[in-house]
């Protein structure tokens, strides 16, 4: 069931108790007021029929022969109060002693025995005694209607003379039933217009959850560059804006989820590729020398190339492995002399150097950075083995390092082939070489630039490159001092 269908009969069910209460209470408050003014009315209209009655008895005890005409006048008498005393609706019954004298419509067995006896409670109504007057009532339903009896007791002559009005209530019944009518008509009428309006109104908030729902389904068969556009300063804006926020942020993921899996496609690729062609080399030359009659100088040659490609794949396994071990390794950093450091890369690089010629220069400020010892000599090593690679046989490098405000900067730099800006956004990818046929030729493998990258991050370290296309290369690298020892 829809959201706004459950807000319509949730909000329907309430106000119909609310109103049916409500009604319930309005109509029973008008029909105990109603009942209270038959009662008055019927106590009021007892107390001039027992007043006319006790007026006209008291006449005829008074008169001549009196004993001889009580009997006989009486009768007539009260007829004669009831036809000009009672009010439409209402009748007279007269009892003396144990004997009706007068019944004004001869259904005086119908009198509830309990409104003569002591107590004025009968079956299927409800009474009480006014104990100021001695006056008993009671309300009576039965078949044949809805009464109101009232009783009031006299004594005439030694004998007790009752006085009993009987009030017709069916206009107060009929009047109840009016009333419970019109109720109903009336809440028909108020749950259908309050229907109409609510499911205007459920539809009206509900239409925002609509459009989220709607922008779900999207997202969900694959576009993420979808927003919801709900402007409201509620929890349903709320929950918008923290919507575009997530939706934000799993586009986010997501292309880096398709850049990391191109990647990773790109990195097999890349490595099947780089180690196609060693292989095959070393295959063809060691083919050759098992198959072929060579000379001295040829089989050596051969020997050389299938030793040179082993070498080089020896090179590119060996930084695979380290590149995919610190992505997921943990790198102890401690206190490190900056010239120490540079003073050691260059005494292990000076003999590669020198093979190509290649003289180099150095100055470094005194510093201590924090890092691992042996991560930042492989950075620094990379740096150094790309410019030797870049530069001509002679050439100069330099490697140098300063302090830069809070931080220790190291700098290489080259007068070789140079780097062009597109380059430069590729350098730190595996496999990528800006002159795959020099590096290739030097031993390279298109990795050492990528475990650069990672061990900078793993340092909290940056990187910078400033080339020109065939006058050089320099390559910056900030690293964070050493925290200073606090005093115990």
């Amino acid at each position: 069931m829809k959201f706004r269908y459950k807000v319509l009969f949730v909000n329907l069910i309430i106000l119909s108790v609310v109103l049916g209460f409500t009604g319930y209470l309005l109509v029973y408050r008008n029909y105990r007021q109603a009942m209270e003014l038959e009662l008055r009315n019927g106590t009021s209209e007892n107390n001039m029929v027992k007043a006319s009655v006790e007026y006209e008895l008291l006449e005829l005890i008074n008169s001549e022969d009196s004993k001889s005409k009580f009997n006989k006048e009486i009768g007539r008498m009260i007829k004669r109060v009831n036809s000009s005393m009672l009010l439409s609706g209402s009748t007279l019954y007269v009892k003396y002693g144990d004997n009706y004298v007068f019944s004004g419509d001869d259904l005086e067995d119908a009198i509830p025995a309990e409104l003569l006896e002591s107590s004025a409670n009968a079956d299927g109504g409800s009474g009480g005694i006014d104990t100021s007057t001695n006056k008993r009532y009671i309300f009576h339903d039965g078949p044949d209607g809805h009464f109101l009896y009232i009783s009031a007791p006299g004594y005439v002559q030694g004998s007790t003379l009752t006085i009993i009005t009987k009030k017709n209530l069916s206009g107060v019944y009929d009047q109840l039933n009016a009333n419970l009518n019109f109720l109903k008509i009336i809440s028909i009428i108020v749950l259908f217009g309050s229907a109409i309006i609510i499911y205007i109104i459920s539809r009206l908030m509900t239409r925002p959850l609509e459009n989220l729902n709607r922008i779900t389904t999207q997202i969900s068969g694959g576009d993420y560059s979808v927003r919801a556009d709900i402007n409201s300063n509620d929890e349903v804006g709320e929950l918008a804006g923290s919507f575009n926020a997530m939706a934000g942020s799993v586009e986010e993921n997501v292309e880096e989820l398709k850049t990391m899996i191109h990647r990773r496609e790109q990195f097999v690729a890349d490595f099947t590729h780089e180690m196609k062609t060693p292989m095959t080399t070393i295959i063809g030359y060691a083919d050759s020398v098992r198959h072929l009659d060579m000379t001295d100088e040829e089989r050596d040659m051969s020997l050389e190339y299938i030793y040179t490609e082993g070498k080089r794949l020896e090179t590119m396994s060996q930084k695979l492995f380290d590149l995919l071990y610190l992505k997921n390794s943990t790198v102890f950093m401690e206190e490190q002399d900056a010239q120490e450091l540079g003073a050691e890369t260059i005494l292990h690089m000076k003999p590669i150097l020198d093979r190509k010629n290649i003289t180099i220069t150095s100055e470094f400020e005194d510093g201590e950075i924090y890092g691992d010892a042996e991560l930042m000599k492989t950075v620094f090593i990379n740096l150094l083995d790309n410019a030797r690679k870049a530069s001509e046989e002679g050439s100069e490098v330099f490697f140098g390092g300063k302090m830069v405000d809070d931080a220790y900067e190291f700098v290489v730099k080259d007068n070789g082939i140079g780097i062009s800006e597109e380059d430069q956004k590729k350098i730190f990818d595996e496999f990528f070489m800006v002159d795959k046929s020099r590096t290739r030729k030097e031993g390279g493998a298109g990795l050492g630039m990528s475990l650069v990258a990672i061990i900078l991050e793993k340092h909290g370290a940056k990187i910078r490159i400033e080339s020109e296309l065939g006058k050089g290369t320099a390559i910056y690298t900030t690293w964070p001092l050493a925290p200073e020892e606090e005093d115990e």
